[in-house]
């Protein structure tokens, strides 16, 4: 962590880009690993679920998510999602009992590639929350109530920007390589019930899961630049549907879904153009922050401009005058 005099005072709230802070390469000792440890009371269950803490300063209006597995002998192990790996609060809506041979599956979609981009890859594929809900995605969770997800999603969408020429981090490259891994266990085994307790009907599968299965559920049909160009913008357009729907009300559909749609082409179409200059750098030079902060704050000045107050706020998750910059927010070198 940075010390808190070294950030700048800024006249606005500065909203992040979710905090991503890398680690060093050589792997401290089991005991000395943060991301490692042990609880006492685990009622022999292995349960997965997601943390949250205040992305990279205390003040921060935004959560940084990282991805925290129990395993049946009290041991716990945790997957930063570019970030702090541990002292945060568990995330509403994100816990699952499950199989301990699931972990191998959660670790390699929350940890390896395809399913984890490279750090100069940050801003192009997605933040924390789009790679913790890869490491969910079998429990057909999100972290749709971390703090900014709101933001995020309307950018990344729920597991990760994809878009020709940068498909090898796509989600369904990611899919394709856990499986290899192994085969997701379905349910949670005997010892998380007393004895003598029914088990609970399963919980319903999250909306947003259930939009990227309709569309991308099917690993085997056609990857022609084409046919997935098509695909990717049907699913935008549902999984902005689905938003207006949750966060405004299906009365407000008509009104603003076009609005909403152009804007959000715009910025995509605008944002590729810098995605690919950072590919080539592979690393964030200050004028490109710079580019990527403009192309932000006044995407959201537009949609301030043909949107209440109350009704921005409730669609973006953001306070009204706030405004973003990523500087502070984006993976150490």
């Amino acid at each position: 962590m940075m010390k808190k005099n070294l950030f700048p005072r800024y006249g606005t709230i500065v909203l992040t880009m979710i905090l991503a802070t890398g680690y060093a390469t050589a792997q401290p000792k089991p005991h000395d690993d943060p991301c490692q440890g042990s609880e006492a009371k685990t009622h022999s269950c292995p349960k997965v679920w997601v943390e949250v803490t205040p992305a990279f300063f205390p003040q921060s209006p935004a959560d940084h998510t990282y991805v925290k597995f129990l395993e049946e002998n009290g041991q716990w192990q945790s997957f930063p999602c570019f970030g702090t790996c541990n002292g945060g609060n568990e995330l509403p809506d994100t816990k699952s009992s499950t199989w301990e041979d699931n972990k191998k599956i959660i670790q390699h979609m929350a940890d390896a590639a395809p399913c984890k981009w490279p750090k100069h890859y940050y801003l192009i594929i997605g933040v924390c929350h789009q790679l913790a809900n890869r490491s969910l995605f079998h429990t057909s969770k999100i972290v749709k109530n971390a703090r900014m997800y709101k933001w995020s999603s309307f950018v990344y969408q729920t597991y990760g920007a994809c878009f020709w020429p940068l498909m090898e981090y796509c989600m369904s490259n990611c899919r394709e390589a856990s499986a290899t891994i192994g085969t997701w266990q379905p349910g949670s085994p005997p010892t998380c019930l007393p004895s003598g307790v029914e088990k609970p009907r399963p919980a319903e599968p999250d909306a947003e899961y259930q939009m990227y299965m309709e569309h991308f559920g099917d690993l085997k049909v056609s990857k022609s630049v084409q046919f997935m160009a098509g695909l990717l913008k049907s699913y935008r357009d549902k999984l902005l549907t689905l938003h207006i729907n949750q966060r405004l009300g299906d009365k407000y559909l008509r009104d603003y879904l076009p609005m909403l749609s152009k804007g959000q082409y715009e910025l995509l179409e605008k944002k590729k153009v810098l995605d690919l200059r950072l590919l080539q750098n592979k690393s964030l030079r200050d004028d490109m922050i710079a580019e990527y902060n403009k192309l932000f704050n006044e995407s959201l000045a537009r949609f301030r401009a043909q949107m209440p107050k109350d009704l921005y706020e409730q669609f973006f998750g953001l306070a009204y005058d706030a405004k973003i910059d990523v500087r502070m927010f984006l993976p150490r070198e």
